[in-house]
């Protein structure tokens, strides 16, 4: 189950980064939010029907600053998968804003 996991995150990542990013070059402008894929908690997972290939995926996230790995902040996102292949972000709620260390 954890093998599968962290295959979905990591062919999430692309997603969650640009997702990411897009929000916050909107409130931080010090750091770009990078993820670390066996950091990912998630909440919960679902489908439109018993064998039904619409699913949603729910997950906290704590988005590094990529260089020295520290956490910027907490976010829970929500993503909706289908086939297609489509993704695409449905819900996304910034939990917290960490403080940032001064250099």
């Amino acid at each position: 189950e954890l093998r599968l996991q962290d295959m979905l995150m990591l062919l999430l990542t692309p997603y969650i980064e640009e997702d990411l990013t897009n929000y916050y070059s909107k409130i931080r402008k010090d750091v770009s939010p990078h993820i670390t894929p066996w950091k990912i908690e998630v909440i919960d997972t679902n489908r439109n029907h018993f064998r039904g290939f619409q699913m949603q995926i729910t997950f906290e996230i704590e988005p590094t600053d990529g260089g020295q790995w520290i956490p910027i902040g907490k976010d829970r996102m929500t993503y909706e998968i289908s086939s297609g292949p489509d993704v695409k972000l449905i819900h996304h709620t910034h939990l917290k804003t960490y403080k940032y260390p001064p250099e």
